[in-house]
């Protein structure tokens, strides 16, 4: 499942555009400013902000979680929910 599908309203999608010290500045797809908190092993890891350097560049947009604001590990996709 896309976690864009509309019952999917745990997520925000943002485009990021910036960072300073450990936070990271996004926009999200309504126009509003928020942060996002990278987890103890992204701001350790010099792959991650070497990565996150270029989806700043390349204006990428990236799913996050709406109540913790974080990146989620598997991208735009989850797994199907069983009914």
């Amino acid at each position: 499942m896309i976690i864009n599908d509309k019952k999917m309203d745990q997520y925000l999608e943002v485009q990021l555009i910036g960072h300073k010290d450990n936070k990271i500045k996004a926009k999200t797809s309504a126009g509003q400013y928020i942060f996002i908190y990278p987890t103890t092993e992204q701001t350790n890891d010099p792959l991650f902000w070497k990565s996150l350097k270029d989806i700043i560049n390349n204006k990428m947009w990236l799913p996050i979680t709406k109540q913790f604001h974080q990146l989620i590990a598997s991208d735009w996709l989850v797994p199907s929910i069983q009914i």
